[in-house]
C-alpha cells in the first residue's frame, strides 16, 4: 500500500502561482467552464449587450382596492397611458437621464453605493439617526432628493422617507424609480443616475403623518395609498445613507 506523501510548501506555492498565471490569461477558465456546464460561455461584450438590451418592466401606479395588490397587468398600463395619468415608474424607461462623468465624491463607500449598487450595512449610517430639520441631497451631484419633513423612523436600519422633495420631471431633478428583475423598485438620482436604494409600499399610515405634508407630496412619487382611506400606507423610501448628504436648515 502506497503511503500518501504530503506536498511541501514549495510545491503548493508553485501550483498556486501557475494557476494564477493561467487564470489571468483567461482561456483556461473559459475552457473548464464550458466543459463543466456543456454550454457556451458568453463573453463580456455579449453580457454587456444583453444587460443594455434588457428592458425593465414598469409597474402601474395603483391604489389599495379589492382586486388585491398584484393587479398591475397590461390592461392597467394601457388604460393609464390612454387616460393621460402619469406613471412615475415609466419615466425611467421613456426619458433619458443625464449621467455626469464625475460623481463629486472620492469616498469609496459612496462610490460603491452610487456606482455599483452596493447596500450598506443596516444601522451603520449616521443619517439613520438624524433628527434635525434640513435637506438630503445626492452625494454624487448635489441634487435635492428628500427633506426632513418626509423622514421617519421605520426601524429598518436605513434612512427612510415617505415622500420625496421634488417632482422628478422638473429641471432640478429628483428620485427616479424603475422596476428591477427581482420585482423590487429601485430608486436612483435622475440627475447623475446614482443608485440610492429601493422603495416599498409599507410606509407609515396616512393618519400618522401631518395632513399638511400630504398636500405637498409630488405627483411623481409612488402612489401606494388611497386618499379616502386614512389607514392605507404611504411608500417607504429605504435609502442608503452613503448616497446622501445632509444640510441642516438655517
Amino acid at each position: 500500500m502506497t503511503r500518501f506523501q504530503r506536498p511541501t510548501t514549495t510545491t503548493i506555492l508553485a501550483c498556486c502561482t501557475a494557476t494564477t498565471i493561467l487564470l489571468l490569461q483567461g482561456w483556461p477558465m473559459n475552457t473548464v467552464s464550458a466543459f463543466v456546464t456543456s454550454a457556451k460561455i458568453p463573453t463580456s461584450s455579449t453580457s454587456a449587450a444583453a444587460r443594455n438590451n434588457r428592458r425593465l418592466r414598469p409597474i402601474a401606479t395603483r391604489h389599495n382596492s379589492s382586486n388585491g395588490p398584484d393587479t398591475d397587468d397590461d390592461t392597467d398600463e394601457s388604460s393609464s397611458s390612454s387616460s393621460g395619468t402619469f406613471n412615475p415608474l415609466r419615466l425611467g424607461e421613456d426619458e433619458e437621464t443625464t449621467t455626469s462623468s464625475s460623481t463629486g465624491t472620492i469616498n469609496p463607500l459612496r462610490l460603491a453605493v452610487l456606482k455599483l449598487g452596493l447596500t450598506e450595512l443596516r444601522y451603520t449610517s449616521p443619517l439613520n439617526y438624524e433628527k434635525r430639520p434640513g435637506s438630503y441631497t445626492c452625494a454624487g451631484c448635489g441634487c435635492d432628493l428628500f427633506t426632513s419633513a418626509g423622514k421617519y423612523d421605520s426601524g429598518s436600519g436605513w434612512p427612510s422617507f415617505w415622500k420625496t422633495s421634488n417632482d422628478v420631471r422638473e429641471e432640478s431633478g429628483g428620485v427616479l424609480m424603475k422596476r428591477e428583475f427581482d420585482g423590487r423598485v429601485e430608486c436612483s438620482c435622475s440627475t447623475c443616475g446614482g443608485h440610492l436604494g429601493h422603495v416599498f409600499p409599507d410606509g407609515p399610515k396616512r393618519k400618522e403623518v401631518p395632513e399638511g405634508e400630504l398636500l405637498s407630496v409630488p405627483e411623481t412619487d409612488l402612489q401606494t395609498s388611497s386618499p379616502d382611506n386614512q389607514y392605507s400606507r404611504l411608500p417607504r423610501y429605504c435609502i442608503n445613507g452613503a448616497s446622501l448628504k445632509f444640510t441642516e436648515d438655517d
